[in-house]
């Protein structure tokens, strides 16, 4: 009986070893001087679980002949092949620790640049005649390397010469840019507030020599500067180096929009009043007129897009709405009229 109740125990387990997954979304671009590297940040092991820890990241480069470079790759094993050639022709030019992650972190991204003019410096041979390969491995559990990631190419070129003629109107509908740039370039936008970081607000390359911030705050003062883009035929980019900054203030002067679509509705002895939202409104000032004499403010204060009337006159009614926005700005009138009771 108690043989029957002991269970057959199993071979050991081996321990679990963890490796970071490869990073498969590494992408590089020309800004000015630097090649500039972005990518995931590492949160994946091989093994599809939760990343325990991150001690590092391996940024490589190689530098490569154009008349040496194999084709594009088609199949997994050209990847494959591109990545050990990458091994054995390059080198580790940065191994970020977890401070200079942290530094590097946009978000869910990374970012590195490199130095192309130090790069050029150190080549051996003509380095216009050479492509750059870029590729990251991750560094963790103990000291274990991840495969290396896919592999970036980039071809150095002389950065684009920034637009010129910038000019800025701020207006109700946002901040308009002009500028002038040759016509083969497109252009991205930056801006900052006053000491702060500059920040890129054109999600992409822009067209043509105009563009509408709709997104910079009123009561502010604002700084531009733009940067030309060159597009090559490879799918990557050149960007250049930033414009001289403009600046232009942008008041909190502009009136919300009239409230549309006011209907007066008599509940009984009561009138409902509503009208539509009003995009940045952060109040609503509601008056009434009987029979055309002067207006009787109710509130100056109302937040929501009804308002009820509890105690009305008899008479005709005229109910005016107008929204105010948080500088105080007022929009225009909007109406609607009633008839309560017997008309004396």
């Amino acid at each position: 009986m108690l043989l029957a109740g002991c269970g057959k125990e199993g071979p050991p387990l081996p321990p679990l070893i963890r490796v970071a997954e490869r990073t498969s979304d590494l992408t590089a671009y020309q800004e000015g001087e630097e090649a500039v590297l972005r990518w995931s940040y590492p949160s994946l092991t091989t093994a599809g679980g939760a990343l325990p820890d991150v001690e590092g990241v391996e940024v490589w480069r190689a530098g490569l002949p154009r008349g040496q470079e194999p084709p594009p790759p088609v199949s997994p094993q050209d990847h494959t092949a591109r990545r050990q050639l990458l091994e054995s022709q390059g080198e580790v030019v940065a191994v970020l620790d977890p401070d200079a992650l942290a530094a590097a972190t946009r978000g869910s991204m990374l970012a590195f640049r490199d130095d192309l003019v130090r790069w050029r410096e150190e080549v051996e041979g003509d380095a216009d005649t050479q492509v750059i390969w870029y590729a990251v491995r991750t560094i963790c559990c103990s000291g274990r390397e991840s495969e290396l990631s896919n592999v970036v190419r980039l071809l150095p070129h002389a950065p684009p010469d920034p637009p010129g003629d910038l000019h800025l109107q701020a207006g109700a509908k946002g901040i308009d840019l002009t500028w002038t740039s040759q016509r083969e370039l497109a252009t991205l936008v930056e801006r900052s507030a006053e000491g702060a970081t500059w920040r890129r607000v054109t999600a992409e390359a822009v067209d043509g020599g105009e563009w509408r911030d709709t997104t910079a705050a009123q009561g502010r003062s604002w700084s531009y500067r733009l940067r030309s883009v060159r597009k090559l035929g490879s799918g990557g980019q050149v960007v250049g180096a930033p414009s001289p900054a403009e600046r232009v203030d942008h008041p909190d002067t502009y009136p919300p929009e009239t409230p549309q679509g006011v209907i007066c509705l008599p509940e009984g002895t009561r009138v409902r009043v509503r009208w539509q939202t009003v995009a940045g409104a952060a109040s609503y000032r509601i008056s009434r007129t009987r029979d055309g004499a002067e207006d009787s403010l109710l509130t100056g204060d109302h937040h929501s897009p009804e308002f009820v009337d509890v105690s009305p006159p008899l008479g005709e009614l005229t109910y005016v709405v107008v929204a105010a926005d948080g500088a105080g700005n007022l929009s225009g009138p909007a109406s609607c009229t009633v008839v309560m009771g017997a008309v004396p």
